[in-house]
């Protein structure tokens, strides 16, 4: 749903039809990746000791919860923001 429902909703605009979709790829990639770097860094941090960084599904489902936050935020930029 990250990937591709938040990309095609947006190929129906005219102006940023195919480029939509590839940012929409580059954000939620990085959204993912940061997501699992910063709660691991926070994760040290409340504990006192910093460890390698636990990937589960927990963390996984929660970096697309980030990831879906980011791609809302994107949606709401691309509608309000225009270049002229």
């Amino acid at each position: 749903m990250i990937f591709i429902g938040f990309g095609y909703l947006m190929v129906f605009l005219k102006t940023f039809s195919w480029s939509a979709i590839g940012f929409t790829y580059i954000a939620s990639a990085f959204a993912i990746e940061l997501y699992i770097l910063y709660s691991g860094f926070w994760h040290g941090c409340i504990k006192g000791h910093f460890a390698l960084i636990n990937i589960s599904i927990d963390t996984m489902i929660f970096s697309d919860f980030c990831a879906g936050s980011v791609m809302i935020t994107f949606g709401v930029l691309l509608g309000k923001i225009t270049l002229s």
